[in-house]
């Protein structure tokens, strides 16, 4: 549990790096990236392709398009930071009990 939220927290780290150092690039022209890992562009939504970062930290390959046109495909919330546009999955909290845990068990420590 500690090591996801590590990683996750990393994985986010190099997302606001990737976008704070795109800011003074060459063309002047902001990337949308989907936050989502690839391994090759036939992973990626038409119009974006895998892209590796390994300045910022751990390796991360995500889904970019530099198309100043491109959006956030269906399914996912946009995040514009650092004038970068970030296409993060929607999340849905579930009012499910976890799995392996009856719905009416409680913690009794020190009974």
């Amino acid at each position: 549990m500690f090591t996801r939220a590590i990683r996750r927290c990393l994985f986010v780290a190099g997302l606001v790096s990737t976008a704070a150092c795109g800011l003074g690039g060459p063309d002047g022209t902001s990337n949308v990236t989907i936050e989502r890992q690839c391994s090759t562009s036939a992973d990626c939504p038409s119009g974006f392709v895998c892209n590796v970062d390994s300045e910022h930290g751990p390796p991360v390959a995500l889904c970019e398009s530099s198309d100043p046109a491109a959006s956030c495909p269906a399914g996912y919330q946009t995040k514009v930071l650092y004038g970068q546009t970030i296409c993060k999955p929607s999340s849905t909290v579930s009012a499910q009990p976890r799995t392996g845990r009856p719905a009416g068990h409680r913690h009794t420590a020190g009974l």
